[in-house]
């Protein structure tokens, strides 16, 4: 039944949170009670009691059961009715007692501010500076802070901030909005650069704070308060309450989904910051708002299946089926076999296995007198030839070779081609592609054909930082000539760790102009975010374009255990470790389907595979081909780069030695010493993603000598 016209619902975020920690009997009875609220908010069945020594005279308790009880806010004039809270009494009481709800008199927006943990902040940041001058926003009016979504009643906590570690303990207390511009201000921001990012405007509006129903229209609001409108939609929330994300978008990540971008648009962002779902509402917009042709198609594509696949089922959950119709969510390379076997073009996309065998032939033409190795050759191919699509000598001796660490003479480059010439001669003859020149190929075939032939209005692009230029070049083919809303590609080169460099408009995607950063860490701790970061101290970063990226305005709004580094001498002492962490986090997590241990290689997968299931402890791999469940039984196990995407409570990062991080095995293949730079920048991404998949805390041991990687 829908709600009735003369009343508005709506539920906070803090809501669903309280609601799934609920026993599910009495969810049970929290869904009853919504529904009877939802039809009549003043209904004389719903016994609303005032909270004693509450802050906000508007908030008020209605009763679920005996034990249990709702936070309303029910406005003393108006048609605005919302849930805040839900828990036992007594808990659900001291909630209630020390909130406030109010409108900001300058943003308009509409924010639950705690009381007391605001003065108590203030004070502590008083004491802590007491002794100090120059606060860090002193030259910032209160109305300019407020209008970036600072609360009136914190403001005295901002005139306290000095260092970033006052900044750190302030974040967790500030709204979402207003966190996201005291980070760019604390990172040196201009304030008028600070309004731009945000798209916010320093003119001062007049604003009701008593108008609630003006105040949920409000873009901020809408990133912690859900309007009633569609009865499928609370009821599949309800059912997964913590999976938010389907509804609630930060302020900046909404900008980014809902509005007509004149072409190409690039999203940086740390890890958890939400590019994979900024990148699954922009499909659903898409599809709903710009292209709803029933024959218009969007393609969302991704660099490995895995992921593929866990996006597919995540968009499932918040498209309808015939919006699901009209998204193609697929990796780039099954999307180029899939097109070869279409054009009736009999070619297979070849991977290390099978090229492995053909380097081996190739490299018996390699001049002896050059002394270069066949790894030399290998990466030759990838970072010169395929990557500048050298088809010729003539072509090879014209290409860059910027970032090789071996100069090679036009003497030296005229004895190597042969090798380069054999390998792809090979590959040939048995119509094997590797991925890179398969991408070109079939971008070729486009361009020759005209876009039109492919029913793709608009491209979508997860994990960026791991498609290199050939890939682009196919992207830009794909969607077609540049146009609005045509392209989405959202990446992190700090996650980098399939070795791919790319500059966009040396693809033809121009994104002038529209290059935005996401900020705030959703899903790890501040204490992970800062152990996870600092594994890449020392590197440099580019931004996808030529230009660079920084962390340095990345930060976590959650706070938590730090991260336990352990060393032992012995493997039998580090298994001992994880077998008895595992078993006091089974308290927590009885099926341990949130714990994950993620492995530098599959042999070291394997072994501790058996070692867990040797002591009778549940485990289950992760697979490329299917979206985990999480109500399945089991430590899941996967490689430290198929747990890319993903996330979980805990993980623990075994194994951590001297030889396996960075891998000597391919410290060993590395041609040079450039190579052997560049292969460890890839080794710290690869430890910080398996890092960064966790929400609560990491577990990193080793026995015997430690990487040189971990910071201990």
């Amino acid at each position: 039944m829908s709600l009735q016209n003369t009343f508005r619902l709506a539920i906070s975020d803090d809501f669903f949170d309280a609601y799934s920690r609920l026993p599910r009997s009495i969810q049970s009875k929290v869904s009853e009670f919504i529904n009877r609220f939802r039809q009549s908010p003043t209904s004389p069945g719903i016994n609303y009691e005032s909270i004693r020594n509450g802050k906000d005279k508007r908030m008020k308790s209605a009763r679920i059961d005996q034990t249990y009880r709702a936070i309303v806010l029910k406005p003393e004039k108006g048609n605005v009715y919302i849930l805040l809270w839900v828990d036992h009494h007594d808990k659900a009481y001291d909630w209630a007692q020390r909130k406030t709800c109010m409108v900001n008199e300058v943003s308009g927006a509409l924010q639950i501010i705690d009381v007391e943990q605001a003065k108590s902040t203030t004070e502590q940041l008083i004491q802590a500076n007491h002794n100090k001058k120059n606060s860090r926003f002193q030259k910032i009016k209160d109305k300019h802070l407020m209008q970036l979504g600072v609360p009136e009643i914190l403001l005295p906590a901002v005139r306290q901030v000095i260092t970033d570690d006052d900044v750190d303990k302030l974040l967790p207390h500030l709204p979402s909005e207003a966190s996201d511009a005291l980070i760019l201000l604390a990172a040196g921001y201009e304030l008028d650069a600070v309004f731009r990012e945000l798209e916010k405007t320093r003119d001062v509006q007049q604003v009701n704070p008593d108008d609630f129903e003006k105040a949920l229209e409000n873009a901020d609001s809408l990133s912690r308060f859900m309007v009633i409108t569609d009865d499928n939609e609370l009821e599949e929330m309800l059912a997964a309450p913590l999976e938010k994300w389907r509804v609630f978008l930060h302020p900046s990540q909404r900008k980014l989904v809902e509005r007509n971008w004149s072409g190409a648009i690039r999203v940086l962002g740390g890890a958890g910051t939400g590019k994979t779902v900024v990148a699954m509402h922009r499909a659903k917009w898409l599809v709903q708002k710009s292209f709803v042709d029933p024959n218009d198609r969007i393609l969302f594509t991704t660099f490995t299946r895995n992921l593929a696949v866990d996006i597919e089922a995540n968009l499932k959950t918040i498209c309808p089926p015939k919006l699901m119709q009209r998204i193609r969510v697929v990796n780039l390379d099954a999307w180029v076999s899939e097109f070869f076997r279409q054009e009736g073009i009999e070619i297979e996309i070849a991977y290390d296995q099978k090229t492995h065998e053909i380097w081996e032939d190739a490299y018996t033409l390699a001049p002896v007198d050059l002394g270069l190795s066949l790894n030399f050759y290998q990466e030759e191919w990838q970072d010169v030839v395929l990557a500048q699509d050298c088809q010729t000598l003539r072509d090879y001796l014209k290409a860059r070779r910027v970032g090789r660490g071996t100069r090679l003479s036009r003497q030296k480059r005229q004895e190597i081609w042969p090798v380069l010439e054999e390998y792809r001669n090979l590959l040939r003859e048995q119509n094997l592609r590797e991925p890179d020149e398969a991408f070109r190929d079939a971008a070729k075939i486009i361009e020759a054909k005209g876009d039109e032939t492919l029913p793709y209005k608009a491209v979508i692009v997860d994990e960026a930082q791991d498609m290199g230029p050939a890939a682009f070049t196919l992207l830009r083919a794909i969607a077609g000539k540049p146009k609005p809303n045509d392209m989405f590609i959202v990446g992190d080169a700090h996650q980098r760790i399939y070795g791919k460099l790319v500059t966009l408009s040396q693809c033809g995607i121009d994104i002038r102009g529209r290059s935005k950063k996401l900020r705030l860490n959703y899903r790890t701790t501040d204490e992970t975010r800062r152990w996870a970061t600092a594994i890449l101290a020392g590197v440099t970063f580019d931004d996808l374009d030529g230009g660079t990226d920084s962390l340095n305005d990345y930060r976590s709004l959650m706070h938590g255990e730090l991260p336990v580094i352990r060393g032992f001498e012995k493997l039998d002492d580090e298994i001992k470790f994880i077998q008895q962490t595992l078993h006091e986090l089974k308290t927590e997590d009885n099926s341990l389907a949130g714990v994950c241990l993620a492995f530098r290689t599959n042999t070291l997968m394997e072994k501790f595979e058996a070692f867990l299931n040797e002591k009778e402890i549940p485990t289950k791999r992760i697979h490329r081909d299917q979206p985990d469940n999480p109500f399945e039984y089991g430590v899941r196990l996967g490689t430290m780069h198929r747990v890319k995407g993903l996330q979980f409570n805990y993980v623990f990062l075994p194994n951590l030695n001297f030889e396996v991080l960075p891998l000597q095995n391919g410290l060993n293949h590395c041609a040079d010493e450039t190579a052997r730079q560049h292969f460890i920048s890839g080794e710290r991404s690869l430890l910080h993603v398996a890092a960064t998949r966790a929400k609560k805390q990491v577990f990193a041991s080793y026995h015997g000598q430690p990487s040189p990687l971990l910071s201990i």
